[in-house]
């Protein structure tokens, strides 16, 4: 099912069509501020192996999540160095995915070693919305296969056929321009580690965090 919708003037019965494929354990796909997100419940492991199938991912390759504030951390236990938060506070909600260490073993189902997660805060207002609706963490990961790298039209009919075989659902809008997608650093050492490269750039992350500190010492 494709269901058409206005980003930022979405129908509450449109939210609602979205939401019932989510509790239901079936992939949604959903518009970010940055490219499509292929998510799903980021407590079901039916959801979780249902995006790996159709990504066709390793049972070992961790997914991210969407969260909807910083807040919103302590509740799930995941642990935010001092200088994970202040790049938060910079730039959350955005294009910026943190890997964080947690002792919640739900986020197991996820991949990876189970002591850390990748969370990014969006700006996108109907996941901002799905979230606060659903209480629970959305798996994030982009809408394509593994390894691949598709243009916006083969992207298009790749979703279409996937729809096709009801695979999963998604949420597509009117209009909709793709950007680069998010940054991603490691904050599970002593120091931050760019994962990938994306729309906020290393020097700029890192003079957040220079000004960060040097606001730090000036107010001690």
């Amino acid at each position: 099912m494709i269901i058409r919708i206005d980003r930022f003037h979405i129908a509450r019965s449109d939210l609602r069509r979205i939401i019932s494929p989510i509790s239901q354990s079936r992939p949604v796909v959903l518009p970010t501020e940055t490219q499509y997100a292929l998510a799903c419940d980021a407590t079901s492991k039916d959801a979780i192996a249902a995006v790996r199938t159709i990504k066709g991912r390793k049972p070992s390759a961790p997914f991210s999540v969407f969260l909807p504030h910083l807040d919103d951390l302590a509740r799930w236990r995941i642990v935010c160095p001092n200088y994970a938060e202040q790049l938060a506070r910079a730039f959350w909600p955005g294009p910026m995915t943190l890997v964080l260490p947690t002792a919640n073993s739900i986020f197991k189902l996820l991949g990876g070693n189970g002591k850390s997660v990748g969370v990014r805060v969006t700006p996108e207002p109907v996941i901002a919305m799905l979230l606060e609706l659903l209480q629970a963490p959305l798996v994030a990961t982009s809408a394509n296969p593994s390894g691949t790298v598709m243009d916006a039209r083969t992207e298009n009919r790749w979703l279409e056929s996937l729809v096709e075989a009801r695979m999963l659902v998604w949420a597509r809008p009117f209009r909709y321009v793709r950007k680069p997608a998010s940054t991603i650093i490691d904050c599970t050492g002593r120091v931050p580690r760019e994962l990938r490269s994306g729309p906020i750039t290393k020097a700029v992350w890192n003079e957040a965090l220079s000004i960060r500190v040097q606001e730090y010492q000036h107010g001690a």
